[in-house]
């Protein structure tokens, strides 16, 4: 059971007016949109993004202007911290994506696979 919920900032993640229209169009009553970074992909790290209604100890919170929300772990908030959580509708699919993030160097085609710059 989580303690204390935790907040992003608008400095940690950005999130997109399309992203939380959407967000709030297919929600149900405790869900909310997770975003985790986790080794695989094409280029190293790749972006799992979902509905999930848990709240874990180490998950921080954004809150929408319109009431839905998006959970992101202290690990994966290290791996997106500065970009965008946008709603993006092509030919092939409509999806939640993270995009301009400052973290990464390159990512693939499909939007769900990225590298970490080196500095």
């Amino acid at each position: 059971m989580v303690s204390t919920l935790r907040k992003l900032t608008a400095q940690q993640i950005k999130v997109s007016e399309r992203a939380e229209q959407r967000l709030k169009e297919i929600v149900e009553d405790s869900e909310r949109l997770r975003i985790e970074v986790d080794g695989g992909g094409c280029s190293g790290f790749e972006y799992k993004i979902r509905l999930d209604s848990k709240i874990n100890d180490d998950d921080l919170i954004w809150t929408c202007k319109n009431g839905a929300q998006i959970v992101v772990d202290e690990i994966s908030l290290e791996y997106i911290k500065g970009a965008t959580i946008d709603f993006v509708e092509d030919l092939m699919k409509s999806s939640f994506r993270v995009v301009n993030n400052p973290v990464a160097e390159k990512g693939c085609s499909c939007g769900s696979s990225f590298s970490l710059k080196m500095d």
